[in-house]
């Protein structure tokens, strides 16, 4: 992987940032009008664009404390310990031991009432089938059968290991939380309806350099998008 600090958005492939920008209109609850972005030509542009399409109550609260509360509700709910216990940087491999990790996590997502993707495939099998794929797509030259063949293999492979993954994707409460109001700002909200305009910015940047990597004093409101 490259340097973060030398990753400028400007080098970012585009159907990358379309990615993230369609999981912050789920985020936001909102709805993007038309061809919205197509004239966008700065991080700051996207910031403004996506702050008009939001048209809801300003209240000046914290969203991130508000969904630290509900976190700590569920998995005080879901494991049967004080809420005072919980804190912000308290470790998920400790609060979910691995041999029922998946099972309690999937009950903690049911007091949270909110679904996380917050497991992934053992690094190495990571390495395996993305080595296995580019190998596939290499035999297209000799013969698309293998090929194909070999498509299918890593796909099924990949998720069916995904289906009885256990790897934590974050560490503590505080990522947690911080994921929790990214992908899920509008529903964490405490008075439905309702959004700090304050936050709209970090926010959308949080977002950008959670998905892209990208070094925050990079991702000023007057990067290009390139």
């Amino acid at each position: 992987m490259a340097d973060r600090d030398n990753i400028k958005l400007e080098n970012i492939d585009p159907d990358d940032i379309e990615g993230i920008l369609v999981r912050l209109e789920k985020s936001f609850g909102i709805k993007y009008t038309g061809n919205a972005f197509n004239h966008a030509k700065t991080f700051g542009d996207i910031c403004d664009i996506i702050e008009t399409h939001i048209n809801r109550e300003h209240k000046d609260d914290c969203t991130t404390q508000q969904a630290f509360y509900r976190v700590r509700k569920a998995i005080s709910q879901t494991l049967h310990i004080e809420e005072s216990n919980i804190l912000l940087e308290s470790r998920l491999e400790d609060l979910f031991p691995r041999h029922d990790r998946r099972k309690k996590l999937k009950k903690f997502q049911q007091y949270l009432g909110i679904k996380l993707d917050l497991l992934r495939m053992k690094e190495w099998l990571i390495w395996i089938l993305f080595s296995f794929f580019m190998l596939s797509l290499i035999a297209f030259f000799f013969d698309w059968k293998i090929a194909i063949s070999g498509l299918v293999f890593s796909y099924v492979v990949s998720r069916i290991a995904s289906l009885f993954s256990k790897e934590l994707d974050i560490r503590t409460v505080r990522q947690l939380t911080e994921k929790l109001t990214r992908e899920n700002y509008f529903e964490v909200r405490r008075k439905k309806g309702t959004i700090n305009k304050n936050e709209i910015f970090k926010t959308i940047q949080d977002t950008f350099i959670a998905d892209l990597e990208l070094d925050k004093s990079l991702l000023t409101k007057d990067a290009s998008l390139g």
